[in-house]
């Protein structure tokens, strides 16, 4: 006897959540929890970029993307983790991440940033443009975030 296996009809769903189709589409996604291998983690932190294409005055006549969008996921490294995803806001891009050592066994993430005013794409495309690097510091929680310039 043969039977065949059918499948299931699924249960599509349209998203119609703007910025999550946004982030879907266009985000890209780095796992900071791959970098600075020699300092212990305690918490899941994931930066997302969408490019912010209402911003590209940078490079006349095109559309190429001046700045982005940041958004950062956090979870604990638990069963049952406490998970949140906050908004850091436009930067021209944020570079470099470093991870800060904290206190042993202390779920908290401290990363330090290089943040340009502009892309990196755009500073080699518009040599007119006048860049202001800044360091920024990222302190997470389970249930919070500060994300502000130290330098």
């Amino acid at each position: 006897m043969i039977s065949a296996c059918s499948a299931k009809p699924s249960n599509i769903e349209k998203i119609e959540a703007p910025l999550l189709v946004n982030l879907l589409v266009f985000g890209e996604v780095e796992d900071l929890n791959k970098i600075s291998n020699g300092v212990e983690k305690n918490l899941w932190v994931k930066l997302y970029k969408v490019p912010n294409r209402a911003d590209n005055n940078c490079f006349p006549e095109s559309h190429g993307i001046c700045t982005y969008d940041y958004y950062l996921a956090t979870s604990q490294l638990d069963d049952s983790p406490i998970f949140n995803a906050y908004s850091l806001g436009t930067y021209g891009e944020l570079l470099e991440p470093q991870w800060q050592k904290a206190n042993t066994g202390e779920e908290k993430a401290i990363i330090n940033f290089k943040v340009n005013q502009y892309s990196q794409l755009a500073l080699q495309y518009n040599k007119k443009l006048k860049n202001k690097e800044s360091i920024y510091q990222l302190v997470a929680t389970p249930t919070k975030i500060s994300f502000s310039e130290i330098k």
